[in-house]
């Protein structure tokens, strides 16, 4: 949270539900889904990428080492396995 945001109450629902405010639902890009991550203090929503988004962070990094041709689509093929477990492939991006 940068320094200058204050924290916000929101109300919880009898069904323990949580409404995100729109402006930080559209500035942190949150589609369909929130990861829910458990922290010292309490817990966090982060949005969860689509597998389109989180692929192309993938090629991108790989890219940018420099790889190119059957070396690359090998270690794509690498590194997407291993980041399926977090993708999500109902999310949206709005």
């Amino acid at each position: 949270m940068p320094a200058s945001e204050k924290p916000r109450i929101v109300k919880i629902s009898s069904q323990m539900q949580v409404r995100i405010p729109r402006d930080m639902f559209e500035r942190y890009g949150f589609g369909t889904e929130a990861e829910v991550v458990a922290t010292e203090t309490g817990i966090e929503f982060r949005p969860v990428k689509s597998a389109d988004e989180k692929c192309g962070d993938i090629l991108e990094a790989l890219v940018d080492e420099g790889l190119s041709g059957e070396e690359l689509v090998q270690r794509f093929r690498s590194e997407a396995r291993a980041a399926a477990s977090t993708i999500s492939y109902a999310a949206v991006k709005l």
